[in-house]
């Protein structure tokens, strides 16, 4: 008997059986190519029905007409091209017992007029959104008809295609709810004005989908409980849309979701990070259930097991939506069914997957780097054929642990050495920061992993090379990660790290100076964390803005507290020189653009421009290695096993990885950990 019942109960919608209540919303992971479904998307989501889901939904945001550019890596059906594509896929989701929809999207005013076709993009109204900047057109009567023909045509296209379902979306400000909301459509005809009339062109596109696709195919929507949004659709606004699609016949489920995504802060709330409370509107999902008589689907951070057989045992909604918690482990449904739970991979809300995607990049987990690399990485790490080695691993960051891991899951004997006394790295520290604690999962779910696999785990051990050469190791990873740099100014050693503000190491000043040239989540958290203790904070970037190396959605969690707390921000500006003025700081500040000079006195100044690699032992292991620290980048790009062996005297292959390498982030250490180590 399962612990959680509710959730492997199946449910079945018109001729659709599916085999449980775990779903995967429709997201766009950008694994496309120039709009075509790829090998690399078909096994994306063939590994989530492997692992045990019930539907998985495909094609976020597929398009549906000429004027729709695939901007973010999106399906193109707009075309018959296409059937090919959604026939691989669903044979592949079928062949594991997983069904699987589409989601259809016309993006209106979410789209770029200069990136496909160069033509304008199209809403109910003229009106401006700040994310994508483009001017709409305001939709003329032939436009309406176009489209809602161009939502038919793409509709049979998904049937044609073997596929069990289509989801038409009517959220995330794309085009229907330009349609709907009152702070999108200001017409005053049949298709503006008062709710009815707002409803009617949504009403026309399903009414046309369900005539190209018939009576007996799946058809649902995707939509707002409430825009969140000043003048926009309140709750009521938005579950009387509901009742009226489902009291019309004209689709099977609704999927709903909170808020809409018109600005950073928008996107933070409808697709949240750890920054918005777990399972944060489960509420808008059952207020719509109890005014309509068909399945209600829901997601928005639902990570954890308990929370989702909560949601569907009391009514809440009927199919969970977990999509992130399967990007960072597909095999969660199974791992449930075999009595793993405690394997499961936890999503600990990082937002780095969506981020790279609305930053215009492919979509990765922060912390599974097998994760959209199935063709070449594994998820379930096997056995060695080979004989068992000796693997040291030295640091326990991100990286050190992914290595450990990897390597011990091999069925080598692994000895970890870590100088602190626990376990994560500069993951310690960012969980201190405000709202990211929950960084810290990553971690804690290494550290069990470690643990389950009998890893010789020795803590408050600062290694030098002869403790590794004690260890007569056949491989060493050298992952003891980086040292914080403040920047290359004069005066630097007057400046503290972000690592001695996150750990107290040192005391807060009053009035305080921030200086931020690496643009993630270390600056910004840091500035959070000061000027929540009250103290008066200035952020100072040479950059045109802040976190050009974060997406929107963390971008717009950091940006409504940096405000909030009431932080200044100065861009395109340096930080060149840093003095001793009586009890106080004299900060040089310098805009890099016409080299204008300030100064501004503080208590103190922070700086953070990445780390510079610890990189001692490293070298002193170097001359003692069989391939003399070297890595053959082609074959690590390619997912092959390393070879280099240019020092035959040697006793040991050597690597170095993370930010003992190169400053960079938790996937990059990680996925330079797995790429050394699956192979051993």
């Amino acid at each position: 008997m399962t612990k959680y019942p509710a959730l492997f109960e199946p449910l079945q919608i018109k001729n659709l059986v599916i085999r449980n209540r775990f779903l995967s919303t429709s997201h766009a992971p950008a694994f496309g190519a120039n709009g075509v479904i790829t090998d690399r998307y078909v096994a994306y989501h063939a590994e989530k029905a492997k692992g045990g889901v019930g539907l998985t939904q495909f094609g976020g945001a597929t398009t549906v007409g000429p004027e729709n550019s695939c901007y973010y890596g999106q399906v193109d059906g707009s075309s018959d091209d296409v059937i090919e594509g959604y026939t691989r896929m669903a044979a592949a989701v079928h062949e594991h017992g997983a069904a699987c929809t589409v989601q259809l999207t016309h993006g209106g005013r979410r789209e770029r007029w200069d990136i496909a076709n160069w033509t304008p993009t199209y809403s109910a109204s003229c009106r401006r959104e700040l994310i994508h900047g483009s001017f709409p057109v305001a939709m003329e009567d032939h436009d309406i008809r176009r489209t809602t023909e161009d939502y038919a045509a793409a509709a049979r296209r998904v049937r044609d295609g073997g596929v069990d379902g289509v989801e038409i979306s009517c959220q995330a400000g794309t085009l229907i709810e330009q349609f709907w909301s009152p702070a999108m459509n200001f017409r005053d005809d049949s298709y503006g004005g008062s709710l009815e009339n707002r409803m009617r062109y949504g009403l026309e596109v399903l009414t046309a989908v369900r005539a190209a696709v018939g009576d007996d195919f799946v058809v649902g929507i995707r939509m707002p409980g409430d825009e969140m949004m000043k003048g926009g659709l309140t709750q009521d606004d938005c579950t009387a849309i509901a009742a009226t699609c489902a009291e019309n016949g004209l689709i099977d489920f609704i999927s709903v979701v909170g808020g809409q995504a018109a600005t950073l802060k928008d996107e933070a709330k409808i697709w949240p990070t750890m920054w918005v409370p777990s399972a944060a509107y489960l509420n808008l999902a059952k207020a719509v259930r109890d005014k309509v008589d068909i399945p209600i689907f829901h997601a928005t951070r639902i990570a954890d097991v308990a929370t989702a057989e909560h949601a569907v045992r009391e009514g809440y909604l009927d199919m969970v939506g977990m999509t992130r918690a399967f990007l960072a482990d597909p095999h969660h449904v199974n791992k449930l069914k075999s009595d793993r739970e405690a394997e499961i991979r936890p999503c600990v809300g990082m937002g780095y997957c969506v981020d790279r995607v609305i930053s215009g990049h492919d979509a990765v987990c922060a912390h599974n780097v097998a994760t959209g690399r199935e063709r070449y990485l594994p998820h379930q790490i096997g056995r060695s054929e080979g004989p068992a080695k000796r693997v040291v691993v030295v640091g326990g960051g991100p990286g050190g642990l992914e290595a450990a891991r990897v390597s011990a899951a091999r069925g080598h004997k692994v000895t970890l050495f870590e100088a602190a006394s626990e376990l994560g790295g500069q993951m310690v520290l960012a969980a201190k920061a405000t709202w990211r604690r929950d960084a810290a999962g990553i971690a804690a779910w290494l550290t069990d992993e470690l643990n389950r696999l009998e890893v010789d785990v020795r803590l408050n051990s600062y290694a030098e090379a002869r403790d590794v050469v004690a260890e007569t190791p056949d491989v060493v990873v050298v992952a003891t990660g980086g040292l914080p740099n403040v920047g290359f100014f004069g005066g630097g050693d007057l400046a503290v790290t972000t690592w001695d503000v996150l750990s107290g190491a040192c005391a807060l000043g009053e009035d305080v100076l921030v200086f931020d040239e690496q643009g993630t989540h270390s600056g910004l958290s840091c500035a959070e964390f000061i000027a929540s203790k009250g103290a008066n904070v200035e952020i100072v970037t040479p950059e045109r803005s802040l976190g050009r190396e974060l997406g929107g959605t963390s971008l717009g969690a950091h940006m409504n507290e940096i405000y909030r707390h009431g932080a200044t921000v100065t861009p395109d500006t340096r930080l060149t020189a840093l003095a001793r003025s009586g009890n106080r700081l004299t900060a040089t500040l310098t805009n890099i653009y016409n080299d204008e000079v300030r100064e501004r006195e503080v208590d103190q100044v922070v700086g953070e421009s990445g780390t510079l690699p610890n990189e001692e032992l490293y070298f002193e292991l170097k001359p003692r290695s069989r391939n003399l620290g070297e890595v053959d980048l082609r074959r690590m790009s390619n997912f092959e096993r390393q070879v280099i062996e240019t020092n035959l005297d040697g006793a040991f292959f050597l690597f170095r990885i993370g930010d003992a390498w190169a400053s960079r982030n938790i996937h990059a250490a990680m996925l330079d950990a797995m790429r050394v180590c699956k192979d051993l």
